[in-house]
């Protein structure tokens, strides 16, 4: 069709047509017709609109041809891609598939163990051929495969060598050792661990723990351990712990927990050790470090972590408690005189009567020695009441513990002190309450034995000033304030039988310390020995000057007081010698007094004691005799040289007293045991005249000479003749 400028129609031609064959096909393909505009343009006519010719196509005419050739390429292509193809499959089976497949049924045939003397073969045609490389690749690889596999024997007989071994050596080991895996299934465990469960190690591989081990709250804590150790990645260690045997019997253990790979899987190795014996080694030797040797009983470093912990307790609910110091009186004799055996025994007896005395929750120590300590708890908020709760039990304790006490075939009476303390008190600690109860019992021991007393502060106010004179004593001690005055000891014509040291403490500050302010705190302190020992080293060595100036006269002696605790000292009697050999002097110008209650307190060592330095030569002389023991038949016992009559007496001579008989009678018994007698205090004429009419040998005191320097005792050694006529007369 063409139309001009304005749309009109110039010209139109139609063409009929028949359907085609593939109809079917274009009309899915294609619309049925396809239009066309063209637009026509003339260069004469450009200013004017272009007409237009409009074409309309049907497509299925337009591509039948298109179609037709289309099937005769398919058709022909076809047949000859098929040809094509079979003639490839025959080619590739003959020259490749077939020989492939030869070479596969030989492949497939071959066991690597038993192919050592077959190879894998192909045609001589092939065997420059890829497949001949294959074949000879395949060939290699056997090979390879059968030296793997021998390694792999090899390795696997080596490795079950190890194995045995390993098992063998961890059955050997005295831990208990498992392996678990990521489930808590056993893997293996030695013999040890099988024994522990009465099993056989291959009865348990496989079995989960729980099943093994069947109390559960003993696994949980392991178990535990276990996850902590997979989840780180890191090795733990449990210290303490319980784990029971089958039929109940607990042990304890400590274990190793490490994580390692079981044939490349997560597992956990578990060694443990038995330490029940460690256990009760330590249990033990904790023991021995909180309880006394001896008696079982708590010692002080126990009672301390209690007395603390029983201070917080009342610092928290007010309650007071009690803490009582006991020490036991003439024990020491009893210890000293029947031996250190029945001394023993003896204190554990006390230590059975006082837990016996006590409630459950108090606490029964022994410091060591005769001291004990109980600390009473859950008491009361008033302390009135507490008071008088703990004055009667202190008054059941001293009862208890004055009756007769049987020890072997001994009936002992002892007796006790007790200090107490009643807490808490403000800002004081635990080391101020054992001070201050020890202050009460040393109170109580002063006011008669056999006692009790409660602490209060005028007690600390002495102790104090014991305290400050313990230390002023060695500094004494250390800057020689201490000096030496000697008396004489005359006999009745005047002449100088000997002299007494008496020990002097010449003050910086005070001046002249009377022995009596001085001497109970050496003795308190323990400083009475280094004094002791200073006055006997002094001694000799004015003995040694006295003799290098001309004064000492053969005959006399120097007499020196042994203290208690110096005359049972162990090493008394060879500190003695030492001294005398360094001087160069001999025993027999020493006397060494001793106090009669000393002497008796353990007559026994006493005796024995005495008799080696009276074998040694030494001169053994009973001072104060009467004011201890009064005992006459001492006089027998003893091994003396001289029995001094003490000042008490003495001064009461010519009086008609007891005393004067008192010293007769002694006179009597020692003039018959062929002892001297030394009549000391003599102050007046009439004393010394009585004194001699009774039978005394030897006088000394103030109507003599008074204690005096060693410079000025030389100016007057000798008495004026008045006085020994006095002497004379008498």
């Amino acid at each position: 069709m063409i139309s001009d400028e304005l749309g009109e129609v110039l010209a139109e031609k139609k063409a009929s047509h028949k359907t085609t064959n593939t109809r079917w096909l274009t009309e899915r393909i294609f619309p049925e017709d396809k239009a066309y505009l063209v637009d026509l343009n003339a260069p004469e006519y450009a200013n004017i609109e272009p007409g237009q010719l409009k074409l309309v196509i049907n497509l299925d005419q337009a591509f039948q041809p298109f179609f037709d050739r289309a099937v005769n390429v398919f058709v022909v292509g076809l047949i000859r891609n098929v040809l094509l193809a079979i003639l490839l499959i025959a080619l590739f089976y003959y020259t490749i598939t077939k020989p492939l497949a030869v070479l596969a049924n030989q492949f497939s045939k071959l066991h690597p163990e038993r192919a050592s003397d077959k190879r894998l073969s192909v045609s001589r045609r092939h065997e420059d051929t890829e497949l001949g490389q294959l074949a000879n690749a395949g060939n290699e690889f056997i090979e390879m495969v059968q030296l793997l596999l021998k390694d792999k024997k090899e390795s696997h007989r080596a490795l079950e060598q190890s194995e045995m071994r390993l098992n063998q050596l961890i059955d050997q080991v005295p831990q208990l050792i498992v392996a678990l895996n990521e489930y808590g299934d056993i893997l293996f465990c030695n013999q040890r661990f099988a024994d522990f469960y009465e099993r056989r190690p291959g009865d348990v591989a496989g079995m989960a723990l729980r099943q093994v081990h069947l109390l559960h709250d003993q696994i949980d804590t392991l178990e535990l351990a276990i996850h902590n150790v997979r989840v780180n990645g890191s090795q733990a260690e449990m210290r303490e712990y319980i784990w029971s045997k089958p039929d109940g019997e607990a042990h304890y253990f400590s274990a190793q927990i490490a994580p390692f790979e079981h044939f490349n899987d997560p597992a956990i190795l578990v060694v443990a050790t038995d330490i029940s014996e460690q256990k009760l080694v330590q249990d033990h030797i904790s023991h021995m470090a909180n309880h006394d040797t001896l008696t079982g009983l708590p010692n002080r470093a126990l009672l301390n972590d209690r007395l603390e912990q029983s201070l917080a307790t009342c610092k928290r609910t007010g309650e007071y408690n009690a803490l009582l110091f006991i020490d036991l009186d003439h024990f020491k004799t009893i210890n000293d005189s029947l031996g250190h055996g029945v001394g023993d025994l003896l204190l554990k007896k006390v230590s059975n009567i006082l837990s016996s005395q006590v409630r459950g929750n108090d606490t029964v120590a022994r410091l060591g020695g005769d001291e004990f300590v109980i600390l009473m708890q859950s008491f009361d908020e008033d302390q009135g009441a507490v008071v008088n709760d703990v004055e009667s039990i202190c008054n059941k304790l001293l009862t208890s513990l004055s009756e007769p006490i049987a020890v072997k075939q001994h009936q002992l009476r002892i007796g006790a002190s007790i200090g107490v303390v009643i807490f808490p008190m403000a800002e004081k600690s635990i080391d101020d309450l054992m001070r201050f109860a020890d202050t009460a019992m040393y109170h109580a021991k002063e006011n008669g034995r056999n006692g009790f007393a409660f602490y209060h502060q005028a007690m600390s106010l002495a102790v104090e000033k014991q305290r400050n004179m313990e230390i002023q004593l060695h500094h004494a001690l250390q800057n020689e304030e201490f000096k030496v005055h000697y008396q004489p000891l005359v006999d009745l014509n005047g002449h100088i039988c000997g002299f007494e040291a008496l020990i002097r403490w010449q003050h910086p500050t005070k001046g002249t310390i009377s022995p009596v302010e001085f001497i109970p705190s050496l003795e308190i302190s323990g400083l009475i020995i280094p004094v002791s020992d200073w006055l006997i080293d002094h001694c000799c060595h004015q003995i040694v000057k006295w003799r290098e100036d001309g004064f000492w006269q053969e005959g006399w002696y120097l007499s020196i007081n042994i203290s208690p605790q110096q005359f049972y000292q162990e090493n008394m009697m060879l500190s003695l010698q030492r001294r005398v050999d360094k001087y160069g002097i001999a025993l027999s110008d020493l006397c060494l007094e001793i106090t009669e209650t000393v002497a008796v307190e353990n007559i026994e060592f006493a005796v024995n004691r005495l008799e080696k330095l009276r074998s040694l030569g030494a001169t053994i002389a009973l001072d104060d005799f009467g004011t201890g023991y009064s005992s006459l038949s001492y006089l027998k016992d003893l091994p003396i040289d001289i029995v001094k009559i003490d000042r008490a007496f003495v001064q009461e001579l010519g009086t008609k007293s007891k005393a004067e008989s008192i010293v007769e009678a002694v006179a009597l018994i020692a003039k018959a045991y062929d002892l001297k007698i030394v009549a000391e205090g003599i102050e007046t004429p009439e004393q010394m005249k009585y004194a001699n009419e009774i039978g005394c040998h030897i006088f000394q005191g103030f109507y003599i000479e008074r204690p005096v320097a060693e410079n000025c005792l030389k100016a007057n050694y000798s008495l004026g003749e008045t006085e020994k006529s006095e002497l004379s007369s008498l």
